[in-house]
């Protein structure tokens, strides 16, 4: 991994401690609009930095395994210890390379569809409902929230 990627992985797992403090004050929660902000930034950042620290420690098992190949009893295990960490990190790099990609600003608005029977009779009404079925479900499998205004 590049040195620069390491150096920003590190500074947003420090802005990540710094809104963690910041949330327990007492001046930004009475705040809501900055709370709500910081919250969000705060949610944004903490699947990383997950990611990140699980990175770091499977970097830590590796190292404390290539001390234990030394001493013969433990060998084998220590080359498996390697092996899986080594399997492990490929695996976290790749997520940390997708996490690292900008988000849409627009992500977080909020989207209205309006699905209404048009002229047809009961056929254009049968196919409204089950365009808002279809719509429906597949906002539940991305997880979406759903409100019907109407």
């Amino acid at each position: 991994m590049k040195a620069s990627l390491r150096l920003r992985l590190d500074q947003l797992c420090d802005r990540h401690e710094e809104l963690t403090a910041l949330l327990a004050d007492v001046e930004v929660i009475s705040d809501n609009k900055r709370f709500r902000k910081l919250s969000r930034e705060h949610n944004d950042l903490t699947e990383i930095t997950e990611v990140w620290g699980k990175y770091r420690q499977a970097e830590e098992d590796i190292e404390t395994a290539e001390m234990m190949k030394s001493d013969p009893d433990f060998k084998d295990m220590a080359e498996e210890e390697i092996k899986a960490n080594k399997e492990l990190l490929v695996e976290l790099e790749d997520q940390l390379n997708v996490l690292m990609i900008p988000k849409d600003p627009n992500d977080a608005n909020a989207a209205y569809l309006e699905v209404r029977a048009g002229t047809g009779g009961d056929e254009a009404a049968i196919f409204s409902g089950d365009l808002f079925r279809m719509y429906s479900k597949y906002a539940e499998t991305q997880g979406w929230r759903i409100e019907v205004l109407s």
